[in-house]
């Protein structure tokens, strides 16, 4: 083997070992810091609650005829518009920021603006980013910033679905 082919055995090995270690390196950060709200399934929430300050606390249920709204009385639900709010159990996340370096009054996560709660898993939105319009939304103890149309005022008004 001449020298030359020795050499770009060598960068090869080197160049594969770089990709395997950054490989490595997002996989970790990943399952650690999910891209999406919650680890839900969208098609597997079956309850809903949804508070938006003004107005009544509302509950869903889906049931084999579809969604019913529960709370604050028995009725039929749109469909499409309840299944908007579980689909935000999969809102993209642009980032994650441990609660601990936020004051959670300097963001509206004190009197959040929503609380949506998505069987069992409690989602509070807050206030918008300065800069890029992205919405603080705690999950637990973490809070993450999202695009603004991932709210759940925008789901149930959105026009067209």
């Amino acid at each position: 083997m001449s020298r030359a082919s020795r050499q770009l055995v060598i960068l090869a090995v080197i160049a594969a070992a770089l990709v395997a270690l950054v490989l490595w390196i997002g996989r970790r950060e990943y399952l650690r810091d999910p891209p999406a709200l919650t680890g839900l399934d969208p098609a597997n929430v079956a309850r809903i609650e949804l508070d938006i300050p003004g107005i009544a606390t509302q509950a869903f249920s889906k049931r084999a005829t579809g969604w019913w709204r529960v709370n604050p009385s028995e009725l039929r639900a749109n469909d499409a518009r309840v299944q908007r709010l579980a689909n935000l159990a999969m809102t993209p996340v642009a980032r994650w920021i441990p609660a601990a370096e936020i004051a959670p009054a300097n963001v509206g996560l004190e009197q959040p603006s929503a609380t949506l709660v998505l069987n069992g898993v409690h989602i509070e939105y807050g206030g918008l980013t300065a800069i890029d319009d992205l919405r603080y939304v705690r999950v637990g103890d973490k809070i993450a910033l999202v695009p603004r149309q991932y709210s759940p005022e925008v789901m149930l008004t959105k026009p067209g679905q």
